[in-house]
């Protein structure tokens, strides 16, 4: 059966007609991703996508996985191979969107299943595939011919009633979510490691699956997915929330760094130790702080928050502890403190470093002694309260410079958790914005809107300063402005109100600075067909190539080897034959 590359559907049952329909008969070329290969056995040095690699003998990769189930457990062993997979993948999609940017939309998804064979993982045969931009559609089917993973699985497992490619299946799962932009997961229905002939999975969003936890519960932190959540009771703190805050999102991630932090939360929610949430601005520090309360012995019971730098300097005390009737002009009743509405649950102090060495000096007494006071009132009142705390600042050097209290610090810092920035988490990308798409084309009344090719390598490439924060703002600006059945653009994240003043015509826009700098960029030159086209033989090429860069280094070998991956003896070897002058 050929594979089937379809272009214009919502769903399975809404077919196109014949003439939207095309065959693919072969495989897109590989010579675009092979003129990134680069073997220098001198060096020591493999690359492949500007990525190195390393030759590795399956047997070891059967003799790990044994290792690791011996260690873990079958169901932790197969969710940290899961997860390596998915992070590759979503990594590789990266090449894919940029490479074959001209080509079809199939040839461009290619690229993932090819460079997976490039590597000697498994030959990726294509069944059907079916896709759509606009609609958000995708369905696809795949044949996996001698899978390196499946062989390893069978060789040191044995035959089972499982299937056998947990990092395949999760590289195919993060390369597709990344690709596409929004959550996709393959199943590996057939398998050689179940008794099958050949290895078959299928792949579509994970909106279309029956059960699509059954496998994104692979992809979240280890041991995490086991913990069901404390029962919660209704209280009024809780109805009062905002559901569209930041603090109030359902966790959304599946990159490294995502689950080292949901697996530290996970470690710290049932003891009662303080924690200390480190993050940039707009990492969701508050989103970890509530499933750490969810998490907790203390989850029936309510979570108060404080942001501490909304609170002036001279109020931060009656916010604390509360204040009793007549304490001061105004104080017309008593009124308890987030301390005392906190009691016997959390109390979470977001930007923790913008308090006054006043405001620190009266919080750490309270965490010391267990006790406080409210304002104006003389009895002392027990503390029963657990104390989370976030700042996106430098507390170490703070402290350092005098600006915050060491004995405070080290109070808060029994357990710190520093939550990695959106830059560092890039398999999260596609996640999160899926999840912004939905939530606000729902908001604002908006249908059958999706990204562009674009868009996605935008989201991908820009370092995201703001971080999710950023990221949400970015998407409902988009959506805004985008019509129903339009895919957003970059045209649409540019119209800000910020983005260019008329008054100096300068952007103060982080992401439109991002967009006009990159649209200045030269584009790739297409290297293999002007070589091709020269008529140049493969030791010609090279010895231009050691000219040039002799030339560009003042004729120093180390430097000119350095600049096109060669050693120097074999730059020397190159000088002798072209009969250059040596010089150094």
């Amino acid at each position: 059966m050929g594979t089937k590359a379809i272009g214009d559907q919502s769903t399975r049952s809404e077919r196109p007609s014949l003439a939207d329909r095309f065959r693919q008969a072969a495989d897109p070329s590989l010579a675009d991703l092979l003129e990134t290969f680069h073997f220098d056995p001198d060096r020591a040095e493999i690359f492949l996508n500007g990525q190195r690699m390393v030759l590795t003998d399956n047997a070891g990769l059967a003799i790990m996985r044994r290792e690791l189930i011996s260690a873990l457990g079958y169901d932790r062993a197969r969710g940290v191979m899961s997860r390596i997979g998915y992070s590759i993948g979503s990594g590789d999609a990266t090449l894919a969107l940029e490479l074959r940017k001209d080509g079809t939309l199939f040839e461009g998804f290619t690229v993932g299943p090819q460079l997976h064979s490039l590597k000697g993982s498994v030959r990726v045969v294509p069944k059907i595939f079916e896709a759509d931009r606009k609609t958000g559609y995708f369905y696809s089917e795949y044949e996996w011919h001698n899978s390196a993973e499946c062989h390893a699985h069978l060789k040191e497992i044995g035959v089972g009633p499982h299937p056998g490619g947990w990092q395949q299946v999760g590289y195919a799962s993060g390369y597709s979510s990344a690709f596409f932009g929004r959550p996709i997961i393959f199943r590996e229905l057939n398998c050689v490691a179940m008794g099958h002939k050949h290895c078959f999975l299928v792949g579509k969003p994970a909106e279309d699956w029956d059960d699509p936890d059954g496998e994104l519960r692979w992809f979240r932190a280890e041991g995490y997915p086991d913990r069901p959540a404390r029962p919660r009771k209704t209280s009024v703190a809780v109805k009062n929330v905002d559901d569209d805050a930041l603090a109030t999102r359902p966790m959304v991630g599946a990159s490294p760094g995502f689950n080292v932090t949901l697996h530290l939360v996970d470690k710290v929610a049932g003891s009662e130790a303080p924690v200390l949430f480190l993050g940039e601005s707009g990492v969701g520090k508050e989103v970890f702080a509530r499933e750490l309360h969810r998490r907790s012995r203390r989850a029936d019971k309510d979570l108060v928050a404080v942001n501490c730098a909304a609170i002036p300097d001279t109020l931060i005390e009656a916010e604390l502890f509360g204040v009793e009737k007549g304490a001061y002009t105004g104080a017309d009743a008593s009124r308890p403190g987030r301390f005392e509405r906190a009691s016997g649950g959390t109390l979470f102090l977001d930007e923790i470093g913008t308090l006054s060495l006043a405001a620190q000096g009266k919080l750490l007494r309270v965490l010391q002694e267990g006790e406080y006071e409210r304002v104006g009132g003389t009895r002392s009142i027990r503390c029963d309260v657990r104390t989370v705390a976030a700042t996106n600042a430098n507390l170490r050097g703070d402290v350092e410079a005098g600006r915050f209290r060491a004995d405070l610090f080290y109070r808060l810092n029994t357990f710190p958790i520093w939550i990695p920035p959106l830059r560092d988490r890039r398999a999260d990308i596609p996640l999160l914005a899926n999840y912004f798409l939905r939530k606000f084309a729902t908001r604002h009344h908006k249908r059958g809107i999706g990204f562009d090719d674009r868009v996605i390598r935008l989201f991908h490439d820009y370092p995201w300063p703001g971080n999710i924060r950023e990221m949400e703002n970015t998407i409902e600006r988009g959506v805004i402005l985008a019509a129903d059945g339009e895919l957003i653009g970059v045209h649409h994240l540019m119209m800000s109100g910020d983005a260019l003043r008329p008054d100096d015509g300068l952007s103060h826009d982080p992401l439109a600075d991002f967009i006009i700098e990159t649209s200045k960029r030269p584009q790739p030159l297409r290297i293999g067909t002007t070589l091709v086209e020269s008529g140049l033989s493969h030791d010609e090429v090279i010895d231009q190539m050691v000219r040039s860069a002799l030339d560009q280094c003042g004729g120093n070998q180390i430097e000119a080897g350095r600049m096109i991956g060669m050693t120097r003896n074999q730059i020397a070897y190159r000088i002798k034959k072209l009969g250059l002058r040596q010089t150094g």
